[in-house]
């Protein structure tokens, strides 16, 4: 049993033969133009008038926008949103996510977007903490939380279910540094290996291994002894650039494969720049800590020790074929400046 005919784009409300009472919304168009409109049921006509009010609002609420069909499934949004993400999230950032959304998010991704719950949230953080780690879990429930309040503020959820969801507690590991003897170990390890200066670097200023790696001799500076943190040394996943997705087929042996490689990036961890000093290197008869300036300040225990230039050995063994790093002119450049400043 039919009621009377609504009006173009005026929600309707009937009961039909079986006493089951439906209602259509008109929710506006897609991107192709075709109309888009939401069925809901209820036993009720109290029900189902509920539920097209709240479509309505929906609607309401998202005007100016491209209407979604409600058949839109959790995995289809996540895809959406990861490519979102890639043109403003940082590459590493980028990776981590796509990890955990391919990883992990298998059993929600069928679930259609607008009936995802709290308990499916509960369920899968909990699976996670179980067969991963709770810290795991931790990290997902970040990034869905993240991705779901896009799907809010594009008008295809009304709320962001995890942000109600029960997130497995995490304990944070004690850090225990270094001992004066194990540092010194290091050191003697690392000064017999090529790269022994982003050892001695990293232990005497604290930094991370992206920054270390991501020095240059521009950075420091011999007239205030300080050295400048203005980028990491990063190494980044390939993509596929041929479309296949075969398991065997993988990015980094694809041969239209693109990004990855190691990069440099100008911004730390932390965002900003930062100035730290140089530790100056103490005489060995005396004990007194040279001027800031001097020669003998380039770095101290963590540049003055490293052996930076390039063995000559490399260069005999290349003969013609060798060609002048980055490196070679920033070291011919250092010494330049060293002997300008004696």
């Amino acid at each position: 049993m039919s009621g009377p005919r609504a009006g173009n784009g005026r929600s309707s409300i009937y009961k039909d033969d079986k006493g089951v009472w439906h209602g259509w919304v008109t929710m506006g168009r897609d991107a192709s133009g075709k109309t888009v409109r939401r069925h809901v049921r209820g036993k009720t006509a109290t029900d189902v008038g509920d539920k097209v009010a709240q479509l309505e609002a929906q609607r309401n609420g998202s005007a100016g926008r491209t209407a979604v069909a409600g058949k839109t499934t959790v995995g289809e949004w996540l895809d959406e949103w990861l490519r979102i993400i890639l043109r403003t999230r940082a590459p590493q950032t980028y990776e981590s996510y796509e990890s955990l959304m391919r990883v992990h998010c298998g059993p929600i991704r069928k679930i259609h977007l607008s009936k995802l719950t709290v308990n499916d949230i509960d369920d899968l953080l909990e699976q996670v903490a179980t067969t991963s780690s709770p810290s795991r879990a931790s990290t997902l429930h970040r990034a869905l939380r993240s991705c779901l309040n896009v799907a809010v503020k594009r008008s295809l959820l009304q709320a962001n279910p995890s942000k109600y969801a029960a997130v497995p507690q995490t304990e944070e590991p004690e850090i225990e540094p270094f001992t004066i003897d194990e540092v010194r170990r290091v050191l003697a390890a690392a000064s017999k290996v090529r790269n022994a200066a982003r050892w001695s670097v990293a232990l005497a200023l604290g930094l991370r291994q992206g920054e270390a790696l991501g020095l240059k001799w521009a950075d420091l500076n011999l007239q205030t002894g300080t050295l400048e943190v203005r980028r990491q040394l990063q190494r980044l996943r390939y993509r596929h650039g041929c479309g296949q997705t075969e398991y065997d087929h993988q990015p980094a042996e694809c041969r239209m494969r693109e990004g990855g490689g190691l990069v440099f990036r100008e911004r730390t961890k932390s965002k900003a720049r930062r100035v730290v000093g140089v530790p100056a290197t103490r005489s060995a008869s005396t004990g007194a800590a040279p001027l800031a300036g001097s020669r003998a300040t380039c770095g101290g225990p963590c540049l003055g020790r490293a052996r930076l230039d390039l063995p000559s050995g490399e260069r005999k063994a290349h003969g013609p074929a060798w060609r002048r790093t980055s490196l070679e002119e920033d070291l011919d450049r250092s010494r330049r400046s060293r002997r300008q400043a004696a």
